[in-house]
C-alpha cells in the first residue's frame, strides 16, 4: 500500500477553508472514497487522528466533486476496511524491515 502526501483543500458549512491529508482510497460497493485525516495547527492538534470519509463523483464537467458520507452504517464499513487497510499497512512495513 501506498502513502499518500496529498492535501485536499475544502470548504465547510461555514465557508471556511480546511485542510485535508489523504490517507487511503477505498473501492467499495462499486464506488470510491476518500479517508481524509484533518491537518491541524500544532497547537491544535489531538492524539487521536479523526478520519472524514468522502464519496467521490464526476460533476457535468466531468471533474471531481466530493461528498460527505452522512449515513452512519457507510461510516461504519468504510472505517473497518480502512482498519484492514491500516493493518496490512502494518504488516507489510514489519515484513520489510525484518529483511
Amino acid at each position: 500500500m501506498e502513502e499518500f502526501d496529498d492535501i485536499i483543500e475544502l470548504i465547510d458549512d461555514e465557508g471556511e477553508e480546511v485542510s485535508f491529508r489523504l490517507v487511503d482510497v477505498i473501492e467499495y460497493r462499486d464506488d470510491t472514497y476518500l479517508a481524509l485525516e484533518a491537518v491541524e495547527d500544532e497547537d491544535e492538534a489531538s492524539e487521536e487522528a479523526e478520519i472524514v470519509f468522502m464519496l467521490v463523483t464526476r460533476d457535468e464537467k466531468d471533474e471531481d466533486c466530493y461528498e460527505p458520507v452522512l449515513d452512519d452504517d457507510m461510516n461504519e464499513a468504510l472505517f473497518e476496511i480502512f482498519m484492514q487497510h491500516m493493518e496490512e499497512t502494518e504488516e507489510e512495513e514489519d515484513g520489510e524491515q525484518e529483511q
